[in-house]
């Protein structure tokens, strides 16, 4: 059993590797969209583009005593393409939870503030607080943990 497994996660990260990035959303009218970093709600994953972004959706949440989780990703990574739907779907699942995607490539000072260093790894933030951190692409455990601190 445990082979198979292998085998699966070694396909999947050989699949993975070789599919291509999904693009940025385009520009209306040659002008870049801007995501509103003041808006805090759940039921969508929220791509901020900086680290103050980050921050002041963090202090919109912590206001609210909501959990921000934050995903960090890169488009190379095979295990960040393989969780990027679960993320989503979970994100549809928990309305009173907030959910950030942040390249770390795009974004490096969010992923060198939280010390970011593998990928995908997951924080959980809430009152300002990091109250947990998870690394790896783990569905069951990030729901789980979710489901701990909401």
């Amino acid at each position: 059993m445990i082979r198979f497994q292998l085998a699966l996660l070694f396909v999947w990260n050989v699949i993975m590797i070789h599919a291509t990035p999904s693009p940025r959303p385009t520009p209306l009218f040659g002008v870049p969209q801007r995501i509103p970093a003041l808006q805090v709600r759940g039921g969508s994953v929220v791509e901020p583009d900086t680290l103050e972004d980050v921050e002041d959706i963090l202090l919109k949440a912590g206001a609210e005593s909501k959990l921000v989780v934050i995903d960090f990703t890169a488009t190379w990574c095979g295990p960040c393409k393989m969780i990027s739907p679960v993320f989503h779907e979970l994100s549809d699942s928990f309305d009173d939870v907030v959910f950030l995607k942040v390249d770390v490539d795009e974004n490096p000072d969010t992923a060198a503030k939280y010390n970011v260093s593998a990928m995908p790894t997951f924080l959980f933030i809430k009152g300002g607080e990091i109250v947990d951190r998870m690394m790896g692409a783990n569905p069951t455990k990030l729901q789980e943990l979710i489901e701990e601190h909401k």
